[in-house]
């Protein structure tokens, strides 16, 4: 069994409850995966949907962004720092 991160737990864990609380009886959480995974497979065209409404980011943007990097590297830290970049404010928050 592959041990996987899940990033919104929370979420998992209110899905897994309402579950067992619709279906009147206890399953697991690896069955409530299992049932996003066949609801997924399913429904393939919805999942890619929202999967393709994550931005990508360019081979040239990123390019921009490494050489950036390496040129402020050793910039200390400002926690008050601001993104007045347009790509960058779409890489900070996302």
């Amino acid at each position: 069994m592959a041990v996987i991160k899940i990033t919104d737990k929370k979420a998992l864990d209110e899905l897994h409850a309402r579950l067992i609380l619709q279906l009147g009886r206890k399953i697991t959480q690896q069955e409530t995966i299992d049932l996003c995974v066949q609801y997924a497979t399913s429904n393939f065209e919805e999942i890619l949907a929202i999967a393709s409404s994550v931005p990508r980011l360019s081979p040239e943007l990123a390019k921009e962004i490494i050489e950036e990097f390496e040129q402020f590297k050793e910039t200390p830290y400002d926690k008050k720092a601001s993104f007045p970049r347009e790509e960058d404010k779409e890489i900070y928050t996302h």
